[in-house]
Order: structure tokens, then sequence, then C-alpha cells
């Protein structure tokens, strides 16, 4: 369950002092992203966060960085969203078998296999370290599925 990541994340670095002092800048995220680096950019907001803010913000810098992820996903969604109309009259006319998948539907399967997939690993950790490793998944796959987004808005 992210929800719970992002709680023990916030509770783990408690002694960093407030939230909206984690010193995460996305602005290197953003560059590695924009220059096509794709994948080889996961992780490289929270790493420069901890570095500025030290070990026991890693929580609160992967969660910063979860967040710019999850908005670039939602940016993309919105498009893909406007374009669905059009994708799923291409669909029925070229005979895709019904039901076909929908924005919603592949958001409603991401989400449940995120919160399983992250559940599963934070399981395999130890006291205050399965907040911070669930938290880690919960951003990696938030990013892979907001490149994955961003391919598909490219395509059109």
């Amino acid at each position: 369950m992210w929800a719970r990541a992002i709680i023990g994340a916030v509770a783990l670095a408690g002694q960093v002092a407030l939230a909206d002092e984690i010193p995460f800048d996305p602005a290197a995220l953003a560059s590695c992203v924009d220059a096509g680096r794709g994948e080889a950019c996961i992780g490289l907001g929270a790493r420069a966060c901890i570095e500025r803010a030290g070990a026991t913000s890693d929580g609160l810098c992967m969660a910063a960085e979860n967040v710019w992820w999850m908005e670039r996903a939602a940016r993309a969604v919105m498009v893909l969203e406007a374009r669905e109309p059009v994708m799923l009259e291409r669909a029925r006319r070229l005979g895709w078998p019904a039901p076909v998948p929908t924005m919603a539907q592949i958001a409603d399967r991401f989400d449940a296999y995120r919160q399983v997939a992250c559940s599963w690993r934070a399981a395999a950790w130890d006291g205050i370290h399965a907040a911070v490793e669930e938290m880690d998944c919960v951003m990696r796959l938030n990013a892979r599925h907001a490149l994955w987004l961003d391919e598909r808005v490219r395509e059109d």
C-alpha cells in the first residue's frame, strides 16, 4: 500500500524537519527525462535530495520524486484521455475485440499491481526499512508507468 509507504517515509524522516524543507529539486530529473534517458533517470532526483538532506531523508526524498512522476503521469493521462474516443473508434472500426481497454482500466489495473508488488516488496523487510523499501518500489513503478504513458503520448 503506497499510502503506508508515504506515511512510513514521513515518520522515518521526521528528524529532517518539515517536509517542505526537503531539498528536492526536479531540474536535473526533468533534464534527464527530456534528454530521452528514460529509466536511467529514475531515482536521480531522490538521490540528489538525499545527498543534500542526509541519509535519514531517503523516504521523504523518494516521496518527493514520486510526486513528480505522478504529476507527469497525470499530464500524460489527460492527453491520452482526450485522444481516447478516436482510439476507441479506430479499434471498433478495425474489429478489435470488445471491450477495448480504456485509460481508466489501465489506471485501475496499474494501481492494483503497484499496491500488491510494493506491499510484497515491503514485507521482505523488517521495521522501519519496510516503509523505505515500499516507497522506493512505489516511486520506481510510478516512474516507469509515467515513462510508458509519455511514449504513448509521443506515438500519436
